[in-house]
């Protein structure tokens, strides 16, 4: 069915309202009339007429006043307003511009005259209206494009961390070139559950998946409240990183630690076997970047930085130990001496000439066990020591007492076995107290 525009008509002469009635009615306008301003503007709030043909010279509120407080109305003001007037004064036809008129008919009227500017501005109309159409429409497509967009880049975020796009300077996703690279200091943290093998061959592989995403959502979201992201999942394990001070890395380490001992009391309600896990820190200089090919890219992390930092928790079965430290670590922190830490070993990594010396930190252990270790701390090292002294024998009984403190230390029981097996077999010429850890 056509649509049937609708023209409001303005004037306080009843005549001159039934002649132009009559002639827009027979010309196929639906019709509204008003005698005076106040009148127009409730009929026009009321119908929302497509055109306003107005009289200027009215009493009381003339044309000029009902046109202004119809465009101060921004529910009314884009309704196009044809002056009716018998003033030819250019300043009368000005000041109607200005206050918003789109056109003029001079008195009395000709009908094709009025015929031919009607239809030009509700042509004119009709298209502001389409327009106004397609740019809500529009407004509405990118509003729901800039949710699925918004939606995306945080989907991607679970992916490709934004602190990665930020490290490399840019905002979402779509930016990330082949190649992008940054070079900084910054301190890693590795750490994977202790016997994860021995433990998924008594699950399903759904059991599997439940489990390591139970523990993971408790102890990932405790990488970012410390200022690190996760680089990777690497099975049970996590590679994260931390851009601004080692402390973050270190702290965050206590509380995975923490975390474990209140999630393990909860395994034991359901009846499931408690875990432990390793952690190991340290900080350098890395390559951060994207590395692949066009089709198939992914942000990664490339130095011996890593590399050491994938040792330094290896080290934690090594020498039982929750969490390992390299002495690169120790030396970034604000204030060692708000942690509890001792030294452990000097290693030496394939491919290097210096070895590193590495420290366990034992904040996150249960506490008898940090009380024990505090106690038995200046022993512990001066056993160290000796060992590096080549004083075998002493060193043997100053770690035996710190057995009688503390039967339970797995580094002071691994010294012993070495120091019994030197005893035993003698030391080589070379021999310097340093680890070496072969693997590549």
């Amino acid at each position: 069915m056509p649509y049937t525009p609708t023209i409001l008509l303005v004037d306080d002469i009843p005549t001159n309202l039934e002649v132009l009635l009559d002639f827009l009615s027979d010309s196929g306008f639906e019709v509204l009339v008003a005698l005076d301003g106040s009148s127009a503007l409730e009929q026009a709030h009321y119908a929302r007429p497509d055109l306003i043909l107005l009289d200027v010279m009215m009493p009381g509120m003339d044309g000029f006043e009902t046109i202004r407080q119809l465009k101060a109305d921004e529910q009314l003001q884009a309704i196009p307003v044809i002056f009716m007037t018998a003033l030819s004064d250019i300043v009368d036809k000005v000041k109607g511009f200005k206050l918003g008129a789109v056109d003029y008919i001079t008195k009395p009227l000709q009908q094709e005259e009025v015929l031919a500017r009607l239809h030009s501005h509700l042509t004119i109309r009709k298209l502001q209206r389409e327009l106004e159409q397609m740019n809500l429409e529009l407004e509405q497509r990118v509003i729901e494009r800039t949710r699925e967009l918004a939606e995306s880049n945080h989907a991607y975020s679970r992916f490709v961390p934004k602190e990665f796009l930020q490290l490399l300077g840019q905002e979402d996703i779509t930016q990330l070139r082949l190649g992008d690279q940054i070079q900084m200091d910054m301190t890693i943290l590795f750490s994977d559950i202790r016997d994860f093998t021995s433990l998924s061959e008594t699950m399903t592989p759904e059991q599997n998946f439940r489990f390591l995403n139970s523990y993971l959502r408790r102890v990932s979201p405790i990488i970012r409240e410390y200022n690190g992201f996760i680089d990777k999942y690497i099975g049970d394990g996590i590679m994260a990183l931390f851009p601004r001070q080692a402390d973050d890395a270190v702290q965050a380490a206590i509380a995975i630690q923490k975390t474990v001992l209140v999630y393990n009391e909860h395994r034991r309600e359901q009846g499931y076997q408690p875990i432990r896990v390793g952690t190991g820190i340290h900080s350098g200089s890395i390559m951060l970047g994207t590395i692949g090919e066009t089709e198939r890219m992914e942000g990664t992390v490339i130095s011996d930085t890593v590399n050491l930092a994938s040792r330094m928790e290896g080290l934690t079965k090594i020498y039982g130990a929750n969490i390992v430290m390299s002495e690169q670590v120790l030396l970034r922190l604000q204030d060692s001496d708000q942690y509890n830490f001792r030294f452990l070993d000097h290693v030496l990594v394939k491919g290097k000439r210096a070895p590193v010396s590495v420290f366990e930190l034992f904040d996150g252990d249960e506490p008898p066990q940090q009380e024990l270790k505090n106690q038995t701390k200046s022993m512990f090292e001066e056993a160290l020591m000796t060992y590096y002294d080549k004083s075998f024998a002493p060193a043997a009984q100053q770690l035996q007492t710190v057995l009688e403190v503390n039967p339970q230390d797995p580094a002071a029981q691994l010294y012993l076995q070495r120091i019994n097996h030197l005893l035993e077999h003698g030391s080589p010429i070379d021999w310097s107290g340093t680890e070496y850890l072969h693997k590549s």
